[in-house]
């Protein structure tokens, strides 16, 4: 009997360390679709608890979620089965591919580096714009060169600059919702804030990189098929 015990705590064991070391992204999704939390609310959770009957998780934020099973587990054995299909199930009510985008990647090409500096530099000047006079060294020496001169060139800033931060603002929250989050980026991660804070600069060349990022892998993905 003390012997049984003693096997069923090293399983139990096994199963936590294992979740929690190579499946959190899982665990988050658990949560996002058994208890509807939102992707933010269930980020980097960890396992502190299993049984035949539940699953309890603590969140980054420290608040405490259980998950019930249903049926209820009769064994250990059964323990991967289950996670395996509650991720099936998970990912498929979220929408959620299988794979997975890992890194950022900085604009290229001579289009999208040229967007975004031209995108940058818009900003920049709409925001220094009030410092920017006949007199000083960008006015006179560097804005000279601009079509139009330095008074064209900070009208045209001034003008363009805020539809533009609010187009780019809606494409960034587009490239979160429908790339970040289905390509399984977590939300307010570090790498999730770049790509929305470069999708926030440059709009369209994002959603081009990650796109690309993501063909890439979806035809490696078929040729380990084969």
């Amino acid at each position: 009997m003390a012997d049984q015990a003693s096997k069923d705590a090293a399983a139990k064991e096994r199963v936590i360390k294992h979740l929690n070391a190579d499946h959190q992204r899982s665990l988050s999704y658990y949560l996002q679709h058994f208890n509807s939390l939102s992707s933010f609310e269930a980020r980097s959770p960890t396992l502190v608890d299993i049984t035949f009957d539940a699953l309890t998780l603590r969140t980054a934020s420290g608040n405490i979620s259980t998950i019930p099973l249903y049926p209820p587990m009769t064994s250990w054995s059964e323990a991967r089965i289950r996670t395996v299909e509650m991720d099936r199930d998970a990912r498929a009510a979220l929408n959620i591919s299988s794979i997975v985008v890992t890194e950022y990647e900085a604009p290229k090409g001579v289009l999208q580096i040229t967007i975004f500096v031209l995108c940058v530099l818009t900003l920049v000047l709409f925001i220094t714009r009030p410092w920017i006079v006949p007199g000083t060294w960008v006015y006179d020496k560097v804005l000279k060169w601009y079509p139009g001169g330095p008074e064209w060139c900070l009208w045209i800033a001034k003008v363009i600059a805020l539809p533009v931060v609010g187009i780019h603002a809606v494409e960034a929250y587009l490239l979160a919702t429908t790339r970040l989050r289905k390509y399984n980026v977590e939300a307010g991660s570090s790498l999730w804030r770049k790509w929305v804070a470069s999708c926030a600069l440059e709009g369209f060349g994002a959603f081009q990189r990650i796109d690309a990022i993501v063909k890439k892998k979806e035809e490696e993905a078929a040729k380990a098929k084969h």
